[in-house]
């Protein structure tokens, strides 16, 4: 059976508000919509349909996900891990073994990256955490877990490190994937250095075929 991923997505709407001091809120908006469209595409173009969920509000990315053929869920509402959760008791309920994670801003992500993951994903070991830190590395992109029961998910400000404790404490193995499609997230100003003013919303979106 193939691994499962779970993509959670904030609506554009409020989101980004780390951003605020220097991107306008119908930038932000914008930003967040764009950039969930593309990973969600991307994860499509090189994940297993069949073993792909996205947990959202946003009504427009849920018509993008059934147009795709990939399932939808609606986002309880109480933050990302909680988002993260219900996908994976979706992908549970569905006999998944292995369940992985990833956040939606990742504006330098690639299928490449994304079969990376994949591939990680399908020769993890049991008894196994693989966790995929920010650029930063205080905080936390995904993870991947075998067996997908364990749901140590913690996402959050200095979540790596919760990460690594809880699943030390588990008794997990832990392994770390590194690559910067994966790690590139976009939560602070800072983040927006070298994207060209985030690429003008970057750049153009295409289409949803």
């Amino acid at each position: 059976m193939d691994p499962w991923l779970v993509i959670p997505v904030k609506a554009p709407l409020g989101s980004k508000q780390r951003l605020a001091a220097r991107v306008p809120e119908h930038q932000r908006r914008l930003l967040s919509s764009v950039m969930a469209r593309r990973v969600v595409r991307t994860a499509a173009e090189a994940w297993p349909r069949g073993a792909l969920v996205v947990v959202t509000t946003d009504p427009e990315l849920a018509a993008l996900c059934r147009r795709l053929e990939v399932a939808v869920l609606q986002d309880p509402g109480s933050g990302q891990t909680a988002a993260v959760q219900s996908g994976a008791y979706h992908a549970l309920e569905r006999g998944a073994e292995v369940v992985a994670t990833l956040a939606a801003d990742l504006p330098r992500l690639t299928a490449e990256d994304l079969r990376a993951l994949l591939a990680a994903a399908r020769r993890i070991a049991p008894g196994t955490m693989v966790l995929i830190p920010d650029l930063g590395g205080s905080g936390s992109n995904g993870m991947v877990v075998r067996p997908g029961t364990i749901l140590l998910h913690a996402f959050g400000p200095d979540s790596r490190r919760r990460h690594l404790e809880r699943a030390r404490a588990l008794g997990l193995r832990v392994r770390e994937l590194r690559r910067t499609g994966l790690a590139r997230d976009l939560d602070r100003p800072g983040d927006l250095l070298g994207l060209g003013g985030a690429e003008a919303a970057l750049a153009v979106e295409p289409g949803d075929g």
